[in-house]
């Protein structure tokens, strides 16, 4: 009887850990290592699924070993528009932006977060009118970009290979692997298979048969039934049709292990800087006084605890209009074996994020087609380590971000698929920018002042449609099979697709 009650107890304490599992996976400059055979950079196989599923982009930078992650080193981080993203998309694409910058103005100091607050399941919620026209979210779009800039990657990192060997052997594309784990507990920070409570495994993927020299651990939940890529550090996970509520709990655990302020690493300040050193207890406020000292300081820095952006007028069209802004700041370092704080100015000549548009379709290469471009820079640490081991870089404030402003676009092949392929099975996906959300208000569509009701219409007369095109329905959790709601059983079959 003592037996069955005890494993009765170490089955329920084992579902209690696996209902709080999670992790998160830092970001930081590539490796030597990390090279294209091994799927890192521009990461073959994953843009592949990316261009299937909604959201198409390389990835900046690779997964890092814990303690190696990068951050921002400036709390206060602005953003602005040029004069391509407002003629595409207009005030509502601000508007949109805005409320995607205020979901992290929003969060807590890092070192107070609870963590219990947020989601793990349901973040992504399905609109089926966006769906069914293949519109892809602005907001949670700049979502994910914030997450990556803020020093997060997501479940596509859970596994990673670190080595790839061609055997001697006649028989051809057989290979050995070595599988790595780059995913980290937000409570232990012990390596972890789980994010947001979903267990992971892992299948090889090469692609030596068809010609392609990348292999890669692929990522899949060991529950078949699981809705994957909950984190919204992982732009794979962002459906045509999906937006976000929030931030997960895993997002926030691993922007509260880089950002709260006992986290030191010796790093750099951003550019643009100078700090004075004295000695006081750390305080999280800002100061107004302006200050001389050392230009581009260097020092064993403690997390900034939050990180807020703020929106300045970019004047794009005049081009050098721009009022210089003078933020002045405290971050907590430690000197002498003594905890301090620096009292920091930094002056910003030009919004640290900006917005702009542009074709991003490259005619020569076939399927060469992103959603978004965006830059990415890292400040190297001063200090290196007699080892050789890798110490965490600053991620630099400074990010161009470029939104396609061309689409819908097909896919056609000559001889025999030469008519318009809406249904069709060589259909490439149709991708439309939009804003929408789980209101009864229609979404918006871009560029600025497009006519959701022509696009639904061309939709709708499309010759060879295979998917029928459901009302609107809200789903409070997407990985549910019988949703019902205003679409009936509309709403189940959207849910069911996704």
């Amino acid at each position: 009887m003592f037996r069955k009650i005890t494993n009765s107890v170490c089955l329920l304490l084992g579902l209690a850990a696996a209902q709080h599992a999670g992790a998160f996976t830092l970001w930081g400059p590539l490796e030597t290592w990390q090279t294209a055979d091994l799927d890192y950079g521009d990461r073959y196989f994953y843009t592949v699924v990316q261009l299937l599923s909604g959201l198409g982009s390389t990835e900046n930078g690779g997964p890092k070993n814990f303690g190696e992650g990068s951050r921002l080193t400036t709390p206060i981080v602005t953003y602005g528009f040029d004069s391509t993203f407002l003629d595409y998309f207009g005030s509502q694409g601000v508007a949109a932006v805005d409320s995607a910058m205020q979901v992290f103005n929003a969060l807590p100091n890092a070192s107070g977060a609870n963590l219990a607050n947020f989601i793990t399941d349901g973040n992504e919620q399905i609109n089926y009118t966006a769906q069914a026209l293949d519109m892809l979210d602005l907001k949670s779009t700049v979502m994910w970009l914030m997450a990556e800039h803020m020093g997060l990657l997501g479940e596509t990192h859970v596994y990673d290979l670190i080595q790839r060997f061609l055997e001697t052997t006649p028989v051809p594309c057989t290979y050995e692997y070595t599988v790595i784990n780059r995913n980290y507990d937000p409570v232990t920070y012990n390596p972890s298979y789980y994010v947001n409570g979903r267990q992971y495994y892992y299948q090889i993927w090469d692609g030596c048969p068809i010609g392609i020299n990348v292999g890669d651990a692929i990522e899949f939940p060991t529950d078949s039934t699981a809705m994957g890529f909950t984190a919204v550090a992982t732009p794979e996970g962002l459906e045509l049709g999906g937006y976000y509520l929030g931030l997960t709990r895993d997002d926030m655990g691993g922007l509260q292990f880089l950002y709260k302020k006992n986290n030191y690493a010796f790093q750099s300040l951003d550019s643009n800087t100078v700090a004075s050193p004295f000695v006081s207890s750390w305080e999280a406020v800002n100061t107004t006084n302006s200050i001389t000292g050392i230009s581009n300081f260097s020092g064993l820095l403690g997390g900034a605890e939050k990180i807020t952006f703020v929106k300045v007028a970019y004047d794009s069209l005049l081009g050098t209009n721009f009022a210089p802004i003078i933020y002045n700041y405290t971050m907590p370092y430690v000197t002498n074996y003594q905890l301090s704080k620096l009292q920091v100015t930094r002056t910003v000549t030009a919004p640290d994020i900006l917005f702009t548009a542009a074709d991003l379709i490259n005619s020569e290469a076939l399927f060469n087609y992103l959603t978004l471009t965006r830059s990415a820079s890292f400040i190297a640490s001063p200090y290196v380590s007699p080892g050789g081991g890798v110490v965490p870089s600053t991620i630099s404030a400074s990010m161009l971000v470029v939104l396609d402003n061309v689409g819908p676009v097909f896919f056609n092949i000559n001889p025999g698929f030469l008519v318009a392929p809406v249904g069709s099975y060589l259909e490439y996906p149709i991708f439309n920018w939009g804003s929408f959300d789980g209101s009864t208000n229609p979404p918006i569509l871009y560029p600025n002042g497009s006519s959701l009701a022509e696009l639904e219409q061309q939709v709708l007369s499309g010759e060879g449609l295979s998917v029928p095109v459901y009302p609107w329905a809200p789903v409070l959790n997407p990985s549910a099979t019988n949703t019902t709601g205003a679409g009936g059983g509309g709403g189940g079959a959207g849910a069911g697709g996704n």
